[in-house]
């Protein structure tokens, strides 16, 4: 990612599919969600998971704090 407009296209792009989110902690702990697309705002974006709804912001995208991956 180079922009934050390129981490908000490809979330809005992929909206409604199944996604893998990898959320990098310190002390190389992470947390993973994995769930569906299902709001895009202007600065974040939500998944329903089975336990509920997460929100993550474009810009931890683009800096590398949360790795995304499309189902």
């Amino acid at each position: 990612m180079r922009t934050i407009y390129q981490a908000y296209d490809l979330i809005k792009n992929n909206y409604g599919k199944r996604v893998l989110v990898k959320v990098l902690g310190i002390r190389n702990k992470s947390e993973m969600y994995e769930g569906i697309i299902s709001e895009c705002y202007n600065n974040v974006f939500v998944i329903n998971t089975k336990t509920g709804k997460k929100s993550f912001s474009y810009s931890d995208v683009l800096v590398g704090n949360i790795e995304v991956s499309i189902k």
